[in-house]
């Protein structure tokens, strides 16, 4: 390299000299058509332009002026012709010609970033400044180069400022649909020009974020920024502030809502919200990179230099001035670190035996062998009767006393006792600091403590829904209610389930005559009761054994002839199935040549969205025979199925297969009963009068079988009659001991009248294309009446999609103000919904307006007040729905401390509404995508609030952990079936296997199949009634170089960016343009060197000194950002990355970009990116659905959905709570039920 400019001397250009009659600069500054000066100018410093310029060095190398050199004082100069300031004109036909002019002190821009499309540029040397104008023809390469990254620059910050909460997917769409100005001479902008850029790109905003107000937010937070940072490796200098946020439209709130929001934050904000958050280093700043200097007070307190290392402070040298920028990842993290934890449910720390006086107040009531009962006792001169709320003291003297309700007391061996119903307070649970102060909550806990642990008598009353609870919303509450201060006086309206944060009606209480009567006591009896298996109707006793009709668990029934889930390790098969290929490990680097791969060496055994360690799904058995022992020990007696690839089957022959398909076999186990994990349904089906594909439409946990399996002789062969309807009748009446008879079998199915399933009226919020309201449909639960989505093409595919639907394109706060105001219609004559026409209200509203750092101050604070979720809520007040969803990312959970969450649930319950929250993995709904989804689910008072789903599918567990962390409290939903589940993952293959082959930029939007369906999956995503047309089967236009790099990656799971040849040659692009080398000019000092001897380094920074400008390279086939980064961020596994057929997607983003936070977007054997339907399947969309707008437009339609299996699963779900709410009512109305019975008997 040239010691100057710090090219390679075979690359290097020289200057071919100036023109005939060119002067020095001092010369040139005095010609007389260049001499303006009149006298009375504000500075002395003349101002020109500069027009056929070109910039060298003293060694006469053509140099870029951009690339740092200047600032390392390296002279530069340049030649042209000079040309007053006032001369427009950039030819060459006038002007003085000016011969080594400078040198270059600094190089500027001037001009706003107003939409403009020129930005100017200047010089500045010890005599003047010049504006440029046009190059000369050797320069135009360079000065280019410079004009696409000043335009890209204006570019980023006008986006930046236009959606300061867009991700890095986001931005590089901007760019690449950004048509370039004609005189850059460019067709269109690329990733890889934003990444070369990068580093003046985010310069550019510094200086932008320099000049802003001080009420404006910085640009350089935003989520694109961090994320283009990271990736490209830029270095930061000096200190930045906090992220810069859109003025949007104030959010309209009901009063109950504000108030929630207000009571909190009344105070002083950042004092209320507990923690301290330790924020984290930017990693990439010039102190970030600096070494420890050995000499400060913080380095001298560390161990490394002998000192006690208790201060944990940095170096002085290398405090990050960018904490600010650390914003929290909104992505779904396959492995979760998670802090030391609790349990929800705390242990009581009580003071027993205090020295108060206690007297019985009346003679006793009621007397057993051991205990005299009494009903009001005298502690203190105060008297407490039984059915009295108590206050108890706490151990803690800085603590509030628990309060408890006194159920019964009794005297025994001397002591005076109590029984006592314990309360929760709510700041206790989830709610923690949003709770209100005077709030209770009902327990299932109760606990027997003497007489002399109360303190003293308190008031607590149950605060009961408003009679016109549904149409109140958004109205002040008017009833008189007790005044309660949180001391003396308290209220509750909810019972409180803490492992799930459950907040339910409080269950119904039958009175009880009983001196020891405690409804906690029997409800916690009532569980254990249910959870303990027992044996009903006795047939026989034979040998030792007990033999029954029926075993009974959880309220549930098995019967003889049922078929039951058990785990898999309640028995194995006799076969040794076909087991997948596992994928081929990383040749260890003795076996290739690091020459050709040298990359390679950063790769691991671990394939990001590998299948290889899935669980497997639930053993499927019949039951024959139930018997149980003196001990009470319930045992099953089962035949077992086999599903395809349990059989000695290629696993690949079984893909084909139905996933509730099975074998019977004649092969018995014994089982323990406590093994089993539910109830499914086991048809032959020849006994079926529909096809199976209707047969499992009509519910889940419905299997079939048509042939039988011989294990041993690894054979096939027709279904017994045994196996089949009339063959378990058979087994039910023989284990009854009833005889056959020779007339006709007896019907063991009912055909039960069809009931009209109810259908909720569904306004959907944020609806995006209508992935949740897609769902609801096919759970047969929701009729969407409204939905709203602002973005017209989204709407747009919503309409097409529910073209029964009123769909408003308009911002909600307006909507909602409109319908808070009285009016009927918006602004476009569409009916606005009214009180009483939303009964389920569902949608995700976006959480993007807060910053990552966890914690809140009044800034952001205001912020929350104003942002989406605070609408959202006040729609669910407003309208006071039956049923309530809010869906957003798993991270919404954590968002500022978990404040968004907790004010979230504190609002809900203010309406009344029972709540809960849960995180759920899509791809245990059927889909083959990890995809975790915070859900947070209400019902109305009197409503039974649904729970969460449990899985269909196995999933892999590195999808993350469905559990959440509020505090040093960790949650779970509902959920018991993991890790296995009754069908087995869904994979790529099953996804996408039977999509017809593309190219790259394919634009086609309709096509035929050009083959038949090869999965169930595929079956059930084209649909009974497909035209045979494929729609949405498009993919990107990569560029050539982006194109280049794709075909480059090998076609086997776990490839990525690492893997491909960088070759000792360049390679013709289909532009036409070459590739270059990327050269390895440094030794990594944590990577080492190669086998052969090679540097690894890219970059000055390998070797522990600053970043080199100069060191950049561009236009290779492996992206000179990722070597250059990849130390310090896991090699950027997934980059570039293809999905394996065996295998899952990540999750499923907004624009599917090969250096996206969500890399692994390649075809597993194609060189391309995902389609449009290829993401659309892994949402689980129907091939019917129709997506809208450019392909980009499609795209984020489909990254922002809501995956419809898994909506369709909550909605069944729901579907039950209706089930249930519509037979309470049977029961209360005598003559429905009189009816029902009637119809019955029929």
């Amino acid at each position: 390299k040239c010691r100057e400019c710090r090219q390679v001397l075979n690359d290097v250009e020289l200057f071919e000299g100036d023109q005939a009659g060119a002067e020095e600069e001092f010369i040139v500054l005095t010609h007389e058509s260049l001499s303006l000066f009149v006298g009375n100018e504000e500075t002395g410093r003349p101002q020109h332009k500069i027009t056929d310029f070109t910039v060298y060095d003293k060694s006469t190398h053509i140099c870029s002026f951009d690339a740092g050199l200047i600032e390392k004082n390296v002279e530069l100069y340049f030649s042209g012709l000079v040309k007053p300031i006032y001369d427009e004109d950039p030819s060459t036909d006038t002007g003085v010609p000016g011969k080594r002019l400078g040198p270059i002190n600094e190089w500027w821009t001037a001009g706003g970033f107003d939409g403009g499309e020129r930005a100017l540029v200047g010089f500045s040397t010890g005599f003047a400044d010049y504006y440029l104008m046009e190059p000369s023809l050797s320069y135009s390469p360079q000065w280019s180069s410079i004009q696409e990254k000043i335009y890209m620059s204006k570019n980023v910050i006008e986006f930046l400022s236009e959606t300061p909460d867009a991700d890095y997917e986001d931005l590089v769409n901007r760019i690449q649909t950004s048509v370039p100005p004609p005189t850059l001479g460019i067709a269109k902008f690329t990733e890889d020009s934003l990444l070369r850029h990068a580093q003046f790109v985010v310069e550019q905003v510094e200086s932008y974020d320099n000049a802003r107000s001080e009420e404006e937010d910085s640009l350089l937070g935003t989520p694109c920024m961090r994320d283009l940072i990271h990736l490209a490796g830029v270095t930061l200098g000096k200190r930045r502030v906090q992220r810069r946020t859109a003025s949007s439209t104030k959010a309209t709130t009901t009063r109950l809502v504000a108030e929630v929001m207000e009571k909190f934050f009344g105070g002083t904000v950042d004092a209320t919200t507990g923690n301290k958050i330790r924020r984290r280093r930017c990693g990439v700043c010039e102190s970030c990179l600096k070494p420890d200097c050995g000499k400060c007070t913080s380095c001298l307190d560390m161990v490394k230099y002998g000192g006690s290392g208790r201060s944990k402070q940095t170096c002085v040298e290398r405090r990050c001035p960018n904490l600010g920028i650390n914003l929290e990842e909104d992505t779904d993290l396959e492995e979760e670190k998670e802090s030391k934890v609790v349990s929800p449910v705390k242990s009581l720390k009580i003071i027993k035996n205090l020295k108060v006086s206690t007297k019985w107040v009346d003679e006793s009531f009621y007397e057993s062998k051991k205990r005299v009962f009494y009903s009001a006792v005298e502690i203190g001169g105060n008297v407490i009767n039984s059915g009295d709320c108590v206050a108890v003291t706490n151990n803690d003297p800085a603590a509030a006393p628990y309060c408890g309700k006194l159920m019964y007391m009794w005297e025994e061996g001397g002591k005076k006792m109590m029984h006592i119903d314990w309360f929760m307070r709510a700041s206790d649970s989830i709610l923690q600091e949003t709770a209100q102060p005077d709030e209770l909550l009902l327990v299932d806990e109760c606990e027997d403590l003497t007489l002399e642990c109360i303190s003293n008598k308190i008031d607590v009353y149950h605060r009961e829904p408003h009679k016109e609870w549904f149409y109140i919303g958004g109205v002040q509450d008017n009833r008189q209610l007790p005044t309660t201060d949180g001391v003396s006086s308290f209220y509750y309206q909810k019972w409180y389930y803490p492992e799930n944060a459950r907040f339910l009606d409080p269950p119904v209480i039958e009175p009880s005559d009983d001196p020891d009567f405690c409804p906690c006591c029997v409800r916690l009896a009532e569980i254990s009761r249910k959870e303990h298996p027992v044996g009903k109707n006795e047939i026989k006793k034979e040998e030792g054994k007990i033999f029954y009709e029926f075993a009974c668990k959880n309220d549930v029934e098995y019967g003889i002839g049922d078929s039951v889930y058990l785990p898999v390790e309640a028995f194995s098969f006799k076969t040794k199935p076909s087991k997948q290929k596992k994928h081929a490990l990383p040749k260890s680097l003795d076996e290739i040549d690091e020459d050709e791969y040298p990359e390679y060496y950063r790769k691991s055994g671990y394939v990001k969205g590998s299948n290889q360690e899935v669980a497997e799904p639930f053993r499927i058995a019949r039951i024959t025979s139930i018997y149980g022992n003196k001990r009470e020990e319930i045992s099953l007696v089962v035949t077992k199925f086999y599903r395809p690839e349990n059989t000695h089957k290629p696993l690949k022959s079984t893909y084909f297969c139905d996933l509730n398909m099975l074998y019977w076999t004649d092969e018995e186990v014994t089982v323990d009963f406590k093994l089993v994990q539910g109830k499914c349904r086991v048809e032959c089906e020849f006994d079926l009068n529909v096809s199976p594909a209707e047969y499992s439409k009509k519910g889940a946990n419905r299997f079939y079988f048509v042939e039988a399996y011989n294990a041993k002789e690894e054979a096939f062969y027709d279904a017994p009659v045994r196996s089949r309807r009339a063959g378990v009748q058979k087994l039910i009446n023989e284990a009854k001991g009833i005889k056959p008879k020779l007339t006709k079998l007896t019907k063991v199915t009912k055909v039960t009248k069809a009931t009209k399933e109810e259908k909720l009226h569904t306004l959907d919020v944020f609806s995006g294309c209508g992935g949740l309201s897609e769902g609801f449909h096919q759970a047969g639960i929701a009729e969407p009446a409204y939905a709203i989505e602002l973005w017209e093409p989204a709407a747009q595919a919503y309409r097409l999609n529910n073209p029964g639907a009123s769909v408003f394109t308009e911002d909600c706060n307006v909507l909602l103000e409109m319908v808070m105001n009285g009016k009927e219609r918006s602004e476009c004559g569409q009916r606005l919904p009214q009180k009483g026409d939303v009964e389920l209200l569902c949608g995700g509203p976006p959480c993007q307006g807060f910053s990552g750092m966890n914690r809140f101050n009044s800034r952001e604070y205001s912020r929350f007040k104003n942002s989406l979720v605070v609408s959202y809520l006040s729609y669910c007040d407003y309208y006071r729905p039956r049923f309530f969803l809010l869906e957003n990312v798993r991270n919404f959970v954590s968002f500022k401390n978990c404040m968004v969450l907790k004010l979230s649930l504190a609002a809900l319950l203010r309406m009344g509404y029972q709540c809960t929250f849960g995180i759920l993995q899509a791809g245990n709904y059927g889909v083959s995508q990890t995809r975790r989804r915070a859900i947070i689910l209400a019902a109305a008072p009197g409503e039974k609030l649904p729970f969460y789903p449990e899985p269909l599918h196995t999933f892999s567990t590195r999808g993350g952990s469905l559990s959440a962390q509020v505090g040093d409290v960790k949650y779970t939903n509902n959920i018991k079936w993991t890790p296995s589940a009754p069908l087995r993952t869904i994979t790529v293959r099953d996804a996408m296997s039977d999509l017809p082959k593309i190219p790259n930029g394919h634009s086609k939007a309709e096509m035929a199949y050009r083959g038949e369906s090869q999965s169930h999956f595929q079956r059930m995503i084209r649909g009974r009634d497909f035209q045979g047309v494929l729609r949405d089967h498009i993919c990107k236009d990569m560029s050539a170089l982006v194109a280049a790099r794709m075909e480059l990656i090998p076609l086997l799971p776990g490839s990525d960016w690492r893997g491909p040849t960088e070759g000792t040659n360049r390679i013709s692009l289909s532009d036409g343009s070459m590739t270059k080398v990327l050269r390895y000019d440094y030794h990594d000092k944590k990577q080492g060197k190669s086998s052969t001897g090679a540097n690894r380094g890219v970059c000055s920074c390998a070797e522990g000194k600053q970043c080199d400008p100069m060191d950049r390279q561009f236009n290779t086939l492996v992206p000179w950002c990722l070597p250059h980064t990849g130390n310090r961020h896991n090699n950027w596994a997934g980059l570039y990355g293809r999905l394996g057929w065996d295998g899952y997607f990540s999750t499923t983003v907004t624009n599917p970009e090969p250096m996206g936070k969500q890399g692994r977007v390649l075809h597993p054997e194609q060189h391309r990116v995902v389609s449009v339907r290829e993401c659309a399947r892994s949402q689980g969309f129907p091939d019917s659905y129709r997506f809208f707008g450019t392909i980009m437009d499609k795209h984020r339609e489909v990254g922002n959905a809501v995956p419809p299996p898994m909506s369709k699963a909550i909605g069944l779900e729901i579907r039950k709570s209706l089930e249930w709410k519509a037979q309470q009512e049977k029961l209360e109305d005598p003559v429905k039920l009189n009816e029902e019975i009637k119809e019955e008997n029929e």
